[in-house]
This record gives C-alpha cells, sequence and structure tokens, in this order.
C-alpha cells in the first residue's frame, strides 16, 4: 500500500503512525470549488471513485492565513475518518489534492489512505513543460493528457510552442493567412484546451516565436513583415507583430505568461536599408560603438532587444507576464524590460549569472539535460534526477560550458526549471506520425516526475533509487491517467 514516502515529489514533512484508514468520498466543506471538481474527476479517471459533495463529509478544505503560496497540510485522522486540508490558496489546494491522488488505493468504493500529516509547498515557482506544437501535431486530446501529467506531479506550467518556421498553428483574424491550413486549431479547440487547463490548475504558456523562426508569417504576408530571414525592423513590421501578441493574449484569457521568442534570430537581415533607417529614426545607429563589438554587431543586438522591448510592453499592456528565451546580449540588458523571465538554454551571449545581476529572473531550461529530441536526443531518466536548477549545460560550440556543466552555487534569480520536448524528430523520422507522438508521451512520462523532484525541491530529497521504486508504485495509477 501506497506510504507518505511515496509522495511525488518528495514531500518537506510528514507523520505517519504505519496505520491505514477507508474514507467516504464526500467532500463537506470545501472553499475551492474549482480545485474539489478536478480532484472528482482525476479520483474517478484513476481509482475508479465517485467523489460527492455533501453536508458532514469526510474531506474539509479550508484557506489559512498562516500559510504561504503553494503550502498546504493535509490531516488524515485515524480515529475520526475525517480528512482536513488547510492551504494558503488556490496552488495549495491543488496540490493537496494531487497527494490524495497519489497516496489513494481503492477498498470497497471508498478511499484507502495512510494515516499522519503531510506537510508541503514548492520551493521554486516555476515548474514546467514544453511540448512543440508548431513541428509535429499534438491534438488537443494529447495535449490534455500533458495537463493530467502535469497536474500529478504538481508542474505548474505548459509552455506550448505554436509558431515556428515549419507552422504557424494558431488562427488570427487580424492576418489570416499566417495559418498554415493543414496543421492549425481552431478557436473552438484552443478554448477547450485553455478551459481543461484552467480547470485542472495548469497555466498555459503560449508562444509566438519572433522576430526569427518566422518564415510561415514572412511568407504570408512579406509587404507587411518582410521576405526573408528574419522580421523586419520596421514600424510597420512591429505594430503588426503587436497585433498578433494581442490576439494570442485574447485567445488564452486564464494564461499567467505569454512567451514572445527572441531566440535564434538571424540578425544579419537587419542590415538592410529600410530596417537601417528605421533604427536611426528612434536613435539606434551603427555608427554608436562598443568595445566588445563591431558597429553593425551592436546595432543589430541593440534592433534584438529594442524588438523584445516593445513585444514585452504589449504583453504588459495586455495584463500578462512576457518570457524569452535567451538570446540578448548582456550589453542591451538596460533596454530589455526586468519583468521578462528568460528562458536559459545554451547561454551563447551571456551565463544566467549576469543575467540575474542584471535584474531578470531566469528559468533553467539548460539543453543538457533537460531537452528531449527524438529519436535524436535525449538523455536518461537519471541526468534528469541528477540535475538542479543550479546547474546548466549543452553541446552548443560557442557555449563557454560545451562538453560540461557549469554550476553556480547560491544564484539569486533561479525560479524555477522546464522540460523541453522538440519536435524536429518528429516531423520527419516516423512513417506514421502516432508512433513517434507515443514515444515522446512516454519518454516525457519517464522524465517528467524528475524535473518535479528538482523543482519543487532544491535540494535532493531521496536517492535515485528510492525515486524509481516510487515510481513504480504509481505506474498503474499513471497508466490510467493517460489512458
Amino acid at each position: 500500500m501506497t506510504k507518505f514516502t511515496d509522495i511525488i515529489p518528495a514531500p518537506k514533512g510528514y507523520w505517519a503512525n504505519g496505520t491505514y484508514n477507508t474514507f467516504e468520498a464526500c467532500i463537506g466543506t470545501c472553499e475551492f470549488p474549482k480545485e474539489a471538481k478536478s480532484f472528482a474527476r482525476y479520483l474517478n479517471k484513476i481509482h475508479g471513485i465517485d467523489l460527492s459533495f455533501c453536508d458532514g463529509g469526510a474531506i474539509t478544505v479550508k484557506k489559512c492565513d498562516c500559510l504561504s503560496k503553494g503550502e498546504y497540510r493535509l490531516e488524515i485522522g485515524e480515529d475520526m475518518g475525517k480528512i482536513t486540508i488547510k492551504v494558503g490558496d488556490y496552488l495549495g489546494a491543488g496540490y493537496a489534492f494531487a497527494t490524495l491522488l497519489q497516496l489513494c488505493e481503492k477498498r470497497d468504493d471508498k478511499m484507502l489512505l495512510p494515516c499522519g500529516t503531510v506537510v508541503d509547498k514548492p520551493e521554486c515557482a516555476w515548474r514546467g513543460l514544453l511540448i512543440d506544437c508548431a513541428r509535429r501535431n499534438h491534438s488537443v486530446e494529447l495535449l490534455k493528457k500533458y495537463i493530467d501529467m502535469c497536474r500529478f506531479y504538481k508542474v505548474r506550467y505548459l509552455h506550448i510552442h505554436f509558431t515556428d518556421d515549419e507552422n504557424y498553428t494558431l488562427p488570427s483574424k487580424a492576418f489570416p493567412k499566417v495559418t498554415t491550413p493543414s496543421n492549425c486549431y481552431t478557436y473552438e479547440e484552443i478554448a477547450e484546451l485553455d478551459r481543461y487547463a484552467h480547470a485542472n490548475g495548469i497555466s498555459i504558456i503560449p508562444e509566438l516565436d519572433t522576430p526569427g523562426h518566422s518564415t510561415t508569417i514572412l511568407n504570408a504576408y512579406p509587404e507587411v513583415f518582410g521576405k526573408e530571414g528574419i522580421i523586419k525592423f520596421t514600424e510597420g513590421a512591429i505594430e503588426a507583430t503587436k497585433t498578433l501578441y494581442r490576439e494570442l493574449c485574447e485567445l488564452f484569457p486564464h494564461s499567467e505568461y505569454i512567451h514572445i521568442g527572441g531566440d535564434e534570430s538571424r540578425l544579419g537581415w537587419w542590415l538592410e536599408e529600410e530596417s537601417l533607417k528605421y533604427g536611426e529614426s528612434v536613435g539606434i545607429t551603427n555608427k554608436d560603438e562598443c568595445s566588445e563589438m563591431t558597429p553593425n554587431e551592436y546595432v543589430m543586438l541593440r534592433f534584438l532587444a529594442t524588438f523584445i522591448k516593445e513585444m514585452a510592453d504589449t504583453v504588459t499592456a495586455c495584463g500578462k507576464k512576457p518570457c524569452v528565451w535567451e538570446g540578448f546580449h548582456k550589453v542591451t540588458n538596460d533596454i530589455v524590460p526586468k519583468n521578462v523571465t528568460v528562458m536559459v538554454f545554451d547561454s551563447s551571449y551571456q551565463l544566467a549569472p549576469s543575467l540575474c545581476e542584471a535584474g531578470f529572473e531566469v528559468v533553467n531550461c539548460t539543453w543538457f539535460p533537460l531537452y528531449v529530441v527524438i529519436p535524436y536526443w535525449i538523455y536518461s531518466q537519471k541526468d534528469c534526477f541528477d540535475w538542479d536548477v543550479n546547474s546548466f549545460g549543452t553541446i552548443n560550440e560557442l557555449s563557454p560550458y560545451k562538453n560540461g556543466v557549469m554550476r553556480f552555487d547560491g544564484l539569486q534569480g533561479v525560479k524555477g526549471g522546464q522540460l523541453c520536448s522538440w519536435g524536429d524528430g518528429l516531423k520527419c523520422e516516423y512513417k506514421n506520425p502516432e508512433d513517434g507522438l507515443r514515444q515522446e508521451l512516454s519518454d516525457i512520462a519517464e522524465r517528467l516526475p524528475a524535473l518535479s523532484e528538482n523543482t519543487w525541491n532544491r535540494e535532493k530529497r531521496r536517492d535515485y533509487g528510492d525515486f524509481l521504486r516510487v515510481m513504480k508504485e504509481h505506474e498503474a495509477k499513471v497508466k490510467k491517467l493517460l489512458d
């Protein structure tokens, strides 16, 4: 039977006396009905137990002002047949219910649970998973499976990469030709996905990747956005791109963050007359000097930082928080707004300490070992388990830590980490696309619990052998969750 030591991620504290009790699946008092309804769906899906809501029910959920954001105290009674949950907020309620799902077994249509108390809260605000829908279509039903998996393992964010050079999978009223007809989501599907994630406590981070990775946008409207390589640095192109981000914010009303891309942009395309002329009009010229680089390099980097600033300000004005891939140079740190969360994946331009010292919050998306590129590149489950949020590693030849890992002890500003699954191989290496999608789901299911362990707790609370044992305990539950 499941014990308190079998919770993923490992809890901060628990007290158990070794006894078990059965409980009626009935909620009495609950100040968080949305989280309770989500728990009811998962309890039925995993355990086949129907949860009801009735006066004097076994489960009580209340907010407690003495508990912090995301914190919960779960008390499972031995004699009184009661389960009391005290939480700091709605996040804590969701995490407490996730713990109940993991601890629960079924006996005579009742919940069989170990008796005792669990006290827990996350140490990292950011615990995420990225799915690449731009290179390989993922149905809404499949994305719901990832939402379910995130819920079970207390992962907070599902980052969806909706656009890239290959496809633009979002609908648009302002620029309808940007949408790839053969690979796109309808307004109804987006609304369903947004509602499902919100109902189950997961915040979607939708990404529209600009100014690079934008071939579909350029091909659809070259007269607006430009013809080659990168969205033009002109007033018209910038304003049109802002319109796309405003649409994105409207598509996902429940999203906390909007991702604006910013990585791997081919900046050389900006050394053309129209972009340079607009740059001069806003005070950026290639006559300015920087001791670290040539005038042309300097002007391109300032164009990029200014582009990011314009999109970040647009997202902020829509009531969302902007995030971006690392890709801007440290000499432009003063241009990019400090409310932009930066996802670090290879540190080609600056290291995480440089970003943190400049006032940015950082998410560790380090290539090694958090990138999954099936079937080309995938690191072992143990590599993911051994990683921690202050360790950064990559394979990029330009990175200062190629073929190794740099660890920054005590680094302030790293708000968590994220597992990133990219679809480069899914789009071309599987004759039957469903085979690739099944493999991706399986590989992520092995690694996401390790990501959760290392972002819920900054310090390890179990060894790898115990982690494998606990995953084995949950194998049947996860299978039901994903079926």
